[in-house]
Order: structure tokens, then C-alpha cells, then sequence
């Protein structure tokens, strides 16, 4: 039954006034948490000045690699909620959060090298939603004792959604539910549109204006444009199908075969149309069936036999390569068609990232070509503007001649045999640079230690002899996709 709008202004404000604990309301700039804080703010501003003692902390995490209209409508809505708080005299304020440099996607994906999140290895998460907003929201239970955590999620959007909010009942208290993840043990659960369906929520914000300012018609015709024919009618009677399904989220997601939102958003509307180069970048280098552009051996060197195969780890340096390429290339071309359209200086990858990535491949992966500024300069036509690094005594024509010798060397295994010396002068060079020994000769060994196969054919034939010496219940079943997160 859809809880009247009466009574969830009349229930917000008994719990807001019931204590002193600080309110968070997850802001996603989509309808559902859009009518939340809709309800939210209509019962604040209900009460007296003297009353609003609670901060409200409206928050929203940007993964960096969100649909670029939607990232942009959520910009601008944080913006207006600052600026109409203030001018209401409102004790609500809005905060973007952004995983941190080492949890991006493009660090992980590019830099280190883990392969496009699949069912059985899905590493993004937790690192783009999840961390940001928990360290937020558990900072700010623990400087105020406890907190409410308001969501707006609603039942029937999905099974797996519905068994979380089950999961949140048996609460000790009226209408606030314990939350679930042990990290926010002090955090309470409130769920103002748990019993509405999808065109309540339509209904409630196209028909009530909304407090800090934008146009939800505006939002209403987002979503009826990332359906594929373009139409997105209120639903009257159980036969009319609702658009409040459109899934939106990361242009990254590897999780579904297609990103069906924005595709329908190129198709629907030729203002969005720049958008289609982040299609074709996704469906052609985000491809989960990548085998064999990856490492055989895993990040840490180690073997994993798995249906009579190697599980092969991290990207190669060659694909990390064509991905960073082919990133920058998409960028430069919808900045270009973007900034003609209203959507200025659209940013896929930052320089503080690129710089990230440098840092790996160069310090922590050996790479010493020092590819990242090369790339960049090819793609731009213009001098890499990140962070100087410490140079490297050899140029590519001492690299080039090093795979020449490794050729002749080993024909079979020249990559390999390549790959090795490189690693070694990388770590003599860093240890020269860096007048600290006391570690050198373990980071040696470890570098003989996960360069110690020629082949693919060697490296599994040694692994299937050592799982063959394992009893059989020492042995797990780890998914063949699996990589160690170190």
C-alpha cells in the first residue's frame, strides 16, 4: 500500500526532531532519490528555524566514468541544492564524492592492469561506489555517535533490492532499520519511499516543484530518452509500461552485454549524439572474452591451473597500451562534438590519472619505456602536461636494441627474455635513484622468481606438476577469472 505524502512529511519530521543524530541522504540525481530528498526538504522547511538543529548531508559519488549527461545533470542538481539551501536558510549541504586516485577505474584498469570486471571478478564496486561513501558516512557516525542513512530505494524494483530491505527490518526502533554492513554498525537505515511504486514517484515530482530549482521534466526526459523508442508514459493501469527502469551508471559496466541507456540516448536525440565514440570505446576494448591479451602469469607471479589451463592474470603492456590510446583518442573527439552541444571540457581520464598510471608502469611494473607521455603527445599533438618523473638512463634506441638481442637470443621467448632484463635494470635504476639497498636483492629475486618460464607451455606444464603432488583438499576452487588484489 503507497504510503500518502502527508504522512511521510508528517514521519520525516518526527524523526528528525526525535534526536540529534546527523541525517545523510544518498543522492544519486535519479527519480527515486530525487523524491527523497524532495520529501526531505518539504518537511524541514515545514519547521521552525529553531527546530532545524540537523545537518542534512546530501551525497552524491561520482565514479568518474558515469554517463557523461547524467554525471553533468547530477553536477548541476548539487550545485542548486547548495546555493537553494543557502538562500532558504536550510541546514543542508550537498557533497560529490570521488574515489580516491589509487581506487579509480582507468588506475586499476589501465595502470595495473586488471581486466574488465566480469561476474566472477567484479573488483569495481567496492572501489568506485562503495568506498567513498562508506568512508563519509562512517567518519561521520563516529564523530557524532550514530547517524541515519536515508535511501531511496523502494520494493519491487527488484528481488535482490527487495531481500537487502528485508535484511534491514527487525530494527529496535520505529521506521529506522540497523544497517547491514558491519563498518557502519552506528548508521540507521530510513527508507521514506519504500512503499511507493515507480510512477508514484513520477507523479510526486513532475507534479510538486522541486525546492532547489531544476526543471524534473528535465529528468523526466532523460529517462524517456535512454528508453529505446523514446517514450516514457505515467503509468494509468497495470498494462502500461513505465520508464523507470532505465538503468543508468557506469559507460564502463562490463557487468551487461550493452549499455542500453545510452545507446538509446545517441539514437533518440542528436543533441547526445556525441556520445557515440563512448559507445563504440566500450564495445570494442572493454570485451570480457580477453584472454589473450593477459599476463599468464597472475599480479604476484604466481600460477593458477584451472580445467587443464593457465588463469591468466593482468592486461599485457601491449593492450594497456591500445586502451590507454584509444581513451585518449575518444576524449579528444567528444570534447570537440561535446563543447558544440553544452557539454564543455568532458573529461574521460585526468591528468592526476595519467600521472598515476605513469607511476605504475614506469616504478612499480618496470615498464621503463615511459610510454604514457608518448601516447598522449601521439594522440594530442602537443607535450605531455603531467608531472616530470625521474628520467632513465636508456632511450628507446638502448630498449630497441635490447628486444633485438632478446630475439636472437631466444626466438621463442623473446618477449619474455625482453621482459625480464627490462625489470631488472628497472629496479637497478630505481635503486641507484633511490640510495636505498637494503630490499634490492629481495626485489631482484622476486623479479628472477616471476620471469623464471619461457613459455606459456613451460609455466603450465610446471603448474600442473605441482597440483598433481597437492592433495586433492588442499586444492580450491577458485573462479578462473579470479586475480589477487595486490
Amino acid at each position: 500500500m503507497t504510503t500518502p505524502v502527508s504522512v511521510i512529511i508528517d514521519e520525516i519530521q518526527q524523526i528528525y526532531l526525535s534526536d540529534s543524530m546527523p541525517w545523510v541522504v544518498g543522492y544519486s540525481g535519479g527519480k527515486d532519490s530525487t523524491a527523497s530528498l524532495q520529501l526531505i526538504w518539504k518537511a524541514v522547511a515545514g519547521l521552525t528555524k529553531e527546530q532545524r538543529t540537523k545537518t542534512i548531508h546530501v551525497i552524491s559519488t561520482d565514479t568518474l566514468v558515469e554517463n557523461p549527461v547524467i554525471a553533468a545533470w547530477v553536477a548541476n542538481s548539487l550545485e542548486c541544492i547548495r546555493h537553494a539551501a543557502k538562500q532558504q536558510d536550510l541546514p543542508i549541504q550537498a557533497h560529490r564524492l570521488t574515489p580516491s586516485l589509487e581506487n579509480r577505474f582507468w588506475v586499476n584498469l589501465i595502470g595495473k592492469g586488471y581486466p574488465a570486471p566480469r561476474n566472477r571478478f567484479r573488483w569495481c564496486t567496492d572501489r568506485l561506489k562503495i568506498s567513498a561513501s562508506t568512508k563519509f558516512i562512517q567518519e561521520l557516525s563516529e564523530a557524532n555517535g550514530e547517524a541515519i542513512l536515508v535511501l531511496g530505494q523502494r520494493r519491487g524494483e527488484s528481488s535482490v533490492r527487495d531481500k537487502v530491505m528485508d535484511e534491514y527490518n527487525g530494527s529496535t526502533r520505529d521506521r529506522l532499520s540497523r544497517n547491514k554492513d558491519p563498518r557502519l554498525s552506528r548508521v540507521w537505515v530510513y527508507l521514506p519511499v519504500e512503499t511507493w511504486s515507480s510512477d508514484d514517484v513520477w507523479e510526486y515530482i513532475i507534479t510538486e516543484p522541486n525546492p532547489w530549482g531544476v526543471d524534473n521534466q528535465e529528468l523526466f526526459n532523460i529517462y524517456r530518452g535512454a528508453t529505446a523508442d523514446a517514450e516514457c508514459p505515467v503509468v494509468v493501469d497495470t498494462t502500461t509500461p513505465s520508464c523507470g527502469d532505465s538503468r543508468f551508471g557506469c559507460y564502463v559496466c562490463t557487468m551487461v552485454t550493452q549499455d542500453k541507456s545510452m545507446q538509446a540516448m545517441v539514437q533518440n536525440d542528436q543533441q547526445k549524439a556525441w556520445m557515440q565514440p563512448i559507445l563504440v570505446f566500450r564495445n570494442t576494448q572493454l570485451a570480457t572474452a580477453d584472454r589473450d591479451v593477459r599476463d599468464f602469469q597472475r599480479m604476484n607471479g604466481q600460477l593458477k591451473v584451472f580445467n587443464g589451463s593457465l588463469v591468466h592474470g593482468p592486461y599485457l603492456q601491449e593492450k594497456r597500451r591500445e586502451l590507454l590510446k584509444e581513451l585518449l583518442a575518444t576524449q579528444k573527439v567528444v570534447r570537440e562534438a561535446g563543447s558544440q552541444v553544452g557539454y564543455h571540457n568532458v573529461e574521460l581520464i585526468s591528468i592526476e590519472e595519467l600521472d598515476e598510471i605513469r607511476r605504475i608502469w614506469v616504478e612499480d611494473k618496470g615498464e621503463i619505456e615511459d610510454l604514457v607521455p608518448r601516447i598522449y603527445e601521439e594522440v594530442y599533438e602537443q607535450p605531455y602536461p603531467g608531472k616530470d618523473i625521474e628520467p632513465v638512463p636508456l632511450d628507446p634506441i638502448d630498449l630497441a636494441l635490447l628486444k633485438d638481442v632478446s630475439q636472437e637470443l631466444d626466438a621463442d621467448a623473446s618477449d619474455q627474455l625482453y621482459r625480464l632484463t627490462r625489470s631488472l635494470l628497472a629496479t637497478q635504476f630505481q635503486s641507484i635513484q633511490s640510495q636505498k639497498r637494503s630490499q634490492h636483492l629481495d626485489k631482484l629475486e622476486s623479479i628472477l622468481q616471476s620471469h623464471g618460464f619461457r613459455t606459456e607451455s613451460e609455466a603450465l606444464a610446471f603448474a600442473v606438476s605441482l597440483e598433481e603432488q597437492r592433495p586433492n583438499d588442499a586444492q580450491d576452487d577458485e573462479s578462473s577469472d579470479a586475480i589477487p588484489l595486490y
